[in-house]
């Protein structure tokens, strides 16, 4: 049984390889009933929007970033799998309403 759940709308198969495409994703993940925002990028979308960011605000930040290789639901599965049993999800904020 899983102790996670990845909050995609029902069609998000569909347009999955849009994401992937795009290179980053804002998502909600259920981890042992408390509820992560996620924003998923890859490296070369990350430095495109980082350089972006600079040049408009002059910094840079997301909350709960996570860079992997591409981004779509194998890999972030993976993350997640690789990190809920550890102390690293302590260093993820939770969602908060």
């Amino acid at each position: 049984m899983k102790n996670y759940k990845i909050k995609l709308p029902d069609d998000f198969n569909e347009y999955a390889w849009e994401i992937e495409s795009k290179g980053c994703l804002e998502i909600d993940i259920e981890i042992y009933a408390n509820v992560y925002t996620f924003n998923f990028y890859d490296p070369v979308r990350l430095n495109q929007t980082i350089q972006d960011d600079l040049d408009s605000n002059q910094y840079f930040f997301y909350e709960n970033m996570v860079v992997i290789p591409s981004v779509n639901i194998e890999n972030i599965e993976s993350f997640i799998k690789n990190i809920i049993n550890t102390p690293y999800l302590t260093s993820f904020n939770i969602k908060t309403n």
